[in-house]
């Protein structure tokens, strides 16, 4: 009963007649169908654009794999031989084997240069100059 009084008063202030009322009424429920109507054609042309590129999707992977068989069908060795025999070539006699020398490695012999004197530079700077022991030479 108070909700009534006070929606009754509050017409009274504002001056909004019952057909400005039902107006705004149709007019909000005018919206929302507007609303309700973009979006819903919206999502109709995503889910064709969406079944477009599956449907394109599919033909191009039929393609790939139909060029796969075809590019496994020309690699196989007949075609292959085929092909260079075509073009004059000939297949090198499989026994054929390069000869080859002995090679003489010594496995005792250490890797890489060799190991450098322990001692100091200025001593070994003094043997060479002076023809000292001459053990910075030998290592």
């Amino acid at each position: 009963m108070l909700a009534a009084l006070a929606t009754a008063r509050t017409r009274e202030r504002l001056g909004i007649s019952s057909f400005a009322r039902i107006s705004l009424a149709a007019a909000a429920l005018l919206l929302l169908v507007l609303v309700y109507l973009t979006v819903n054609a919206q999502e109709t042309q995503t889910s064709y654009e969406l079944n477009q590129l599956r449907q394109e999707n599919a033909q191009l992977q039929a393609e790939q794999d139909q060029l796969r068989y075809q590019k496994a069908r020309l690699e196989t060795p007949a075609l292959v031989d085929q092909a260079a025999a075509s073009r004059g070539m000939t297949q090198a006699d499989p026994s054929t084997y390069v000869q080859s020398k002995p090679v003489q490695v010594d496995l005792s012999r250490p890797i890489g240069p060799p190991r450098p004197s322990d001692e100091p530079r200025w001593q070994r700077i003094l043997d060479l100059l002076f023809g000292g022991s001459g053990d910075a030479r030998e290592s």
